[in-house]
């Protein structure tokens, strides 16, 4: 890293984490630096001590910093933009510096666990495709984005009981299944409750671990993991795209789509111009993940 990013990284850790902390205080009376800079210094360094910790026998000191962390950027994030808004309120409106400092924290404090509740919750969705190549209808359930890790144990069995009375066919995974390095093949057990075929394709998180951690924790579960692979399925054929791969390059390596069967490609990020591809190259449906339905409104895209 260079120093050019060094100062670029603690110059927007203070503007994001530490300018919105020093509005609050400001807003009670309290200019003192402290408050511009402990922020930024906790992220940073709580950040910086669960990338030491990563991989070492000191998992539940990991687990605190990291997640530590995590909590500071994603309720920072929140404050920086919601301060933003409020403090526009305050000098068109005139509000009072105590109205609106309990304003923001009170605004923060139920977005922040608004979003909690949203990021757990386990929502069916149930979508009808239309298909022509095809003599039955396919029953099948599409999941993402698990991290395991970054969620637990029992976060995965909530997934699997809300699967197990859809009574699905088979069973796709766009990617993100597991995202810290412990992750272990007992977190994701609750899979092996379900005796239908799955099939898994890395994420971009799958790649921040150390290679072949995803097959590791794979080793004694009922997933397969399809990377730059078509498996058959009765009339379709289910192929995965490599996270580090492209639908062309995949499709290319596969000796392109069959006509005569329904093609479901699995791709991780939903990019508009992979898309694009796969439809030209002659598949019917391309499932993604990624972007958590953006998860925090209004981003929910």
């Amino acid at each position: 890293m260079t120093i050019v990013r060094i100062i670029i990284m603690l110059l927007g850790a203070i503007v994001i984490f530490g300018l919105p902390v020093w509005n609050l205080a400001r807003l009670r009376g309290d200019k003192h630096i402290l408050w511009l800079i402990t922020p930024p210094v906790l992220f940073i360094g709580s950040l910086g001590i669960s990338n030491v910790l990563e991989g070492s026998v000191h998992s539940g000191l990991f687990l605190f910093t990291r997640h530590f962390a995590y909590y500071i950027m994603i309720v920072g994030l929140m404050l920086f933009g919601i301060s933003i808004l409020f403090m526009i309120f305050h000098y068109v409106f005139k509000f009072r510096k105590t109205i609106t400092f309990w304003l923001i924290i009170g605004t923060t404090l139920v977005y922040a666990l608004a979003a909690r509740i949203n990021g757990e919750r386990v929502v069916v969705k149930e979508v009808i495709l239309p298909a022509e190549n095809i003599s039955r209808e396919y029953r099948f359930v599409h999941i993402t984005d698990l991290h395991s890790g970054s969620t637990n144990k029992l976060h995965a069995q909530h997934v699997v009981d809300t699967i197990k009375p859809l009574n699905p066919e088979f069973m796709v995974i766009t990617g993100d299944f597991i995202d810290e390095y412990h992750v272990t093949t007992d977190d994701i057990s609750p899979f092996n409750q379900l005796d239908f075929p799955i099939f898994l394709i890395t994420g971009n998180h799958e790649y921040y671990l150390e290679p072949g951690k995803i097959q590791e924790v794979l080793t004694e579960s009922n997933i397969l993991l399809i990377d730059d692979m078509r498996v058959g399925f009765q009339e379709l054929d289910i192929i995965g795209v490599n996270e580090l791969a492209s639908v062309d390059s995949t499709l290319e390596n596969l000796g392109g789509i069959n006509p005569d069967r329904y093609s479901i490609l699995l791709d991780h990020q939903p990019k508009t111009d992979e898309a694009i591809r796969a439809s030209e190259n002659g598949a019917e449906l391309m499932l993604s993940g990624h972007t958590h339905k953006g998860q925090i409104r209004p981003m929910n895209y």
